[in-house]
């Protein structure tokens, strides 16, 4: 067990900074209003202490961005100051997965349920960039384990609410899938509950998830900003749920999601590469033929534990909430902990009519993992990883140091702003009073100038400096080259 968890820890922990190469706007998003709220109290919108961060207008979820304050404390406003929390989420989960499969099926399939989310493509790429809404998985499981537990330890029950109330602010779609699922614990825990823990549990929830209620609600009765407790529970320009929901599309929406959600779990990919990889997809080719495996075998032994029945429940429940949601990886992201579980109870169910062959399949296993570990660090580890903009920051950083009238970035990179702002640490305040709006009441807003930085097509390029992609060059003769960025004399250069 000990030499799997640290197979797992190194995945997810080694270079976490370099590997992906490069900084993709989420991140650069919620790493900058962490540092303007540890520095200034308030986001880049003004926002004092905000439960949901205003971000691009439609809202962030800003759990990530709390929990990295303290790294970025000691690290500075770099990513792996965002990367590293992330990254060790990616190691909790492992840990309660283990646990959780210990407590379902004993010591060999807590082995299998560890080895495969240790080498599990979909979890390794999930948890090495710094993605915001990917802490949902980590705390729902540990939501879920303490829920189990509290059938031998009641008092678990405190941790379990604490657990999922911060699920809400790590991403919105928790609010979908929690309800059921708390539901389904309550009764299926019903035999082992006692009065206090399940009290106590309930009040921390309620306590902790109160805030970021009160503010998804506020957005969709459109009131007044308003705050409690100090947090603000800001006013978006847009609900992000009309965008990612069938509250959008209404209930014809729902067909689509499901042919995409099928789509998705047949062919293991959305099309967008930080998700998944043609070299390992989610969960490997065997992977959705051992999952049905492992739900034929628990469905024949259902009530074997409450730990196993919560799990099913969990599966059964994320797959009926993806049909509400516009569905893609990240999405649905509730979905991929519990199937990883079902897929572990397969190879296990492998394994005991293999028996001393066994060993077989965990050599096919890693050999799937060091073949996916190759196109992973081929895709994402070098400058020409075009998703997540290698050498902006740098370029922008490099600029900043010349103290130029005007500079510009051009929009190649998206919301070019946003790197403009966390590399050259621009005090909120001074965005809030210089910022230029091309569409400010958009869900997605896009920022044409701040300060004296300028953002906009290539063809639109003036300035004293300009930062260009390499792609953009054409004759002009860089200054200086920063990963696929070039800094070149703009119009107004002596």
């Amino acid at each position: 067990m000990l030499a799997v968890l640290i197979l797992g820890f190194c995945v997810r922990l080694i270079s976490p900074e370099t590997l992906p190469a490069g900084l993709n706007q989420d991140e650069a998003s919620a790493l900058y209003d962490a540092w303007a709220i540890l520095n200034y109290g308030m986001d880049r919108c003004g926002n004092h202490l905000p439960v949901l961060l205003e971000s691009w207008g439609s809202g962030q979820n800003a759990l990530l961005s709390y929990v990295s304050m303290p790294f970025i404390a000691l690290l500075g406003a770099r990513p792996l100051a965002l990367r590293l929390p992330m990254a060790i989420s990616g190691c909790v989960s492992l840990v309660f997965m283990w646990l959780l499969a210990r407590r379902a099926r004993g010591e060999r399939f807590a082995l299998w349920a560890l080895l495969f989310l240790a080498v599990c493509p979909w979890h390794i790429m999930a948890v090495r960039w710094g993605l915001e809404s990917n802490l949902l998985p980590a705390a729902l499981i540990a939501g879920v384990y303490f829920a189990a537990l509290s059938e031998d330890r009641p008092w678990a029950l405190a941790a379990s609410g604490v657990c999922f109330g911060l699920s809400l602010y790590a991403y919105g779609t928790a609010f979908f899938l929690l309800p059921a699922l708390l539901v389904f614990c309550v009764w299926r825990l019903r035999k082992s509950l006692r009065a206090a823990p399940l009290i106590m549990g309930a009040v921390l929830f309620a306590v902790i998830a109160l805030p970021i209620a009160l503010c998804q609600l506020r957005n969709v009765l459109d009131l007044p900003e308003m705050s409690i407790l100090g947090f603000t529970l800001p006013e978006l320009t847009g609900e992000r749920q009309n965008a990612t929901s069938v509250f959008g599309t209404g209930l014809a929406g729902a067909w689509d999601n499901i042919r995409s959600l099928v789509y998705i779990l047949l062919m293991q990919s959305d099309g967008l590469p930080w998700n998944s990889a043609p070299w390992g997809g989610l969960y490997y080719a065997f992977g959705l033929p051992m999952a049905v495996i492992g739900l034929v075998r628990t469905a024949i032994t259902y009530k074997r534990s409450v730990a196993e029945s919560l799990m099913l429940a969990w599966t059964v429940i994320a797959l009926a909430c993806a049909c509400l949601i516009s569905v893609n990886i990240n999405r649905v992201n509730f979905l991929w902990l519990p199937l990883c579980y079902f897929i572990a109870l397969g190879f296990d169910t492998l394994g005991g009519m293999l028996e001393k062959y066994a060993a077989v399949l965990v050599a096919g296993l890693l050999m799937c993992f060091g073949f996916f570990l190759h196109g992973y660090i081929d895709e994402f580890a070098g400058d020409g990883n075009v998703n997540y903009f290698p050498g902006l920051g740098e370029a922008i950083e490099y600029v900043d140091s010349l103290e130029p009238e005007s500079a510009y970035v051009s929009d190649w990179a998206s919301a070019g702003y946003i790197y403009a702002l966390l590399y050259t640490e621009t005090p909120p305040q001074e965005f809030i009073d210089t910022v230029v709006y091309t569409d400010p009441d958009s869900d997605f807003r896009s920022v044409s100038s701040f300060g004296y930085w300028r953002f906009g097509p290539d063809e639109e390029a003036g300035g004293e400096y300009i930062i260009l992609h390499l792609s953009e060059l054409n004759s002009r003769e860089p200054i200086a080259v920063f990963g696929g960025f070039a800094v070149c004399a703009g119009d107004n250069q002596d």
